[in-house]
């Protein structure tokens, strides 16, 4: 359970983008993005089972599944979609003691961040009216609306990083931050 194809895949993708061809980035965060949310869900499922990461890292929890379908069934419940996100959200802090994805859901920034990038694929991927309220309201801060290939390419006035450097670099952060033992 390492970080390394997360970051290999981000870096092929990283690659071939030019700010001559914005929709590349957007389709690009979009790609990768996808991949941070499997890459979420296998460390919380190998976690949840007592697998160490590559880091020699296993939090000790308080309720232990036999395998992952054990733990994908009490997930799943009557339901044949789980959005992980959500639940690792939910219940990791009932799961583990220590609990690993702190560093995501209780640092503001990174739920902030988190809260945006999930915003923003869920309107490149759906483009409903729905998400687009969403992406406006989380993103740009009720703002005018702009596609998500010029936001992305829009740096930040505090950091001055594209948005799309800022996601990409949150996401390599959190992979490798919960490959460890958290900092109680």
């Amino acid at each position: 359970m390492e970080n390394d194809e997360l970051k290999d895949y981000i870096n092929e993708y990283t690659v071939m983008l030019s700010p001559d061809l914005p929709m590349l980035y957007e389709a690009s965060f979009f790609k990768i993005f996808v991949k941070f949310e499997v890459y979420l869900t296998n460390v919380f499922e190998n976690y949840c089972i007592g697998s160490v990461s590559g880091k020699g890292y296993c939090p000790q929890r308080k309720l232990v599944f036999e395998d992952k379908e054990h733990l994908r069934a009490i997930l799943r419940g009557d339901k044949q979609y789980v959005d992980y996100i959500k639940k690792i959200e939910a219940l990791s802090k009932h799961i583990f003691v220590d609990n690993p994805f702190n560093v995501i859901f209780d640092v503001a920034d990174n739920l902030t961040i988190l809260n945006q990038m999930i915003a923003l694929r869920n309107y490149i991927a759906h483009e409903s009216g729905e998400s687009k309220i969403r992406y406006v309201k989380t993103c740009l801060g009720n703002g005018n609306f702009i596609e998500p290939s010029t936001y992305l390419l829009k740096r930040n006035r505090r950091t001055s990083k594209s948005n799309y450097t800022i996601y990409i670099d949150k996401m390599i952060e959190i992979s490798e931050l919960i490959m460890d033992e958290p900092l109680v």
